[in-house]
């Protein structure tokens, strides 16, 4: 497929300016992904390296608006969708088949895809849907021979970046840089543990995920709550820990990990149906002492461990008698753990703080009855 654009000349016959043709490097396209990159960010750095085709352009070769009057936005502040069609037209312009470019890039995936029929569309809405824009790490840019800003579409506004030890987010104020976690290896190693527990448990794994990271949330709104260590890892942050908010996920994201290895290890006795009141009892008591190790208030931070665990209702042994083989509990430290109660209405547009079944949410005013005070703030925007 080649794509044209055009231009009139004086005597008002069209006439062809340029021919789309992927740049190439032993018959393979030299445009690296970087993988969970937004769609916008991807495109734009493929319009730069093959002849920094103008941005707006360069999208009405693989497609036309959705909306009237619709325009191509800033890959720094939003993301474009495609639907099925101009996927294939970008699969073409990019020499990637297009399982490719929906393994590497979130937004293409087919959950993501508009679901126009037809013709080649586009839509870059005013907020990215089931994500956020969080800048890559400058390293991995280098590697990938990339002098543009690029954005990963993230399902919170942070990530690690394992691979050189520093955290990104989605902060565009100037000189907000990825922070280095030289002085904190834990938390690259939490990160790994987090995403060995999701991939090894699928959609239950990222919910009680969820579920750890909001209940360590709160613990933080409550200074009284809050483990030593926190502040310890905010003074090794330099200057860079002053910014309280910014830093709050990266600070509690170990004990997020670990209490997060606790309830999947709960969760899934649950939903065998095996979990009884007795061990259930001896389970919180093992918690305790995690709190404890981390030298937070027992008593007052269990009760939030209390308040998921309520949610999360033991539930009776099945008979055998009337029970199928897809309906015994699965065994083994492997299988999935399926989406159940209180989390079967969670969709995949669902990112992390939209996972959890508990109401509190990272930066809300927190009252003496631990409830969200009223015009509480909190950590938000997509972008």
């Amino acid at each position: 497929m080649t794509a044209a654009r055009t231009s009139r000349g004086g005597t008002g016959r069209p006439r062809r300016t340029k021919t789309w043709k992927p740049a190439r490097r032993l018959g393979r396209s030299v445009m690296p992904f970087i993988g969970g990159e937004s769609t916008g960010s991807y495109t734009r750095r493929l319009a730069h390296l093959n002849g920094g085709i103008p941005y707006e352009e360069f999208w009405l070769m693989f497609g036309t608006p959705l909306r009237r009057g619709g325009v191509v936005g800033d890959p720094l502040c939003g993301d474009g969708y495609l639907n099925r069609s101009a996927l294939e037209r970008l699969a073409v312009m990019s020499d990637r088949p297009v399982p490719q470019l929906q393994f590497a890039l979130p937004n293409l995936r087919e959950h993501r895809l508009l679901k126009a029929d037809g013709p080649p569309v586009w839509d870059w809405p005013w907020d990215t849907a089931g994500c956020f824009l969080v800048r890559v790490c400058e390293l991995c840019a280098q590697t990938k021979g990339t002098s543009l800003e690029a954005y990963l579409a993230s399902d919170a506004t942070w990530q690690v970046c394992a691979r050189h030890g520093r955290w990104l987010d989605n902060r565009r104020e100037p000189g907000a840089t990825a922070i280095p976690l030289t002085a904190l290896p834990e938390v690259v190693t939490a990160s790994q543990l987090r995403l060995q527990l999701e991939r090894r448990l699928g959609a239950g794994g990222r919910a009680i995920f969820a579920d750890a990271y909001a209940i360590t949330s709160c613990w933080w709104n409550i200074p009284a709550l809050n483990a030593p260590v926190w502040q310890a890892r905010r003074r090794a942050l330099g200057r860079a820990g002053r910014d309280e908010l910014r830093v709050a996920p990266l600070v509690f994201y170990p004990e997020a990990a670990r209490l997060a290895q606790a309830l999947a290890a709960r969760e899934r006795r649950r939903l065998r149906h095996t979990l009884t009141p007795k061990e259930d009892d001896g389970w919180l008591e093992r918690v305790a002492l995690l709190l404890e190790e981390w030298g937070m208030p027992v008593a007052e931070a269990l009760d939030l461990v209390e308040v998921w665990a309520l949610r999360h209702p033991l539930l009776p042994r099945p008979r055998r008698a009337h029970c199928t083989a897809a309906q015994r509990p699965a065994h083994g430290r492997w299988r999935r753990l399926p989406l159940a109660a209180p989390h079967t209405d969670q969709t995949v547009e669902a990112t992390l703080g939209e996972r959890s079944c508990l109401p509190w949410k990272l930066g809300e005013l927190i009252s003496t009855e631990l409830t969200p005070a009223p015009g509480g703030w909190r950590l938000s925007g997509r972008a």
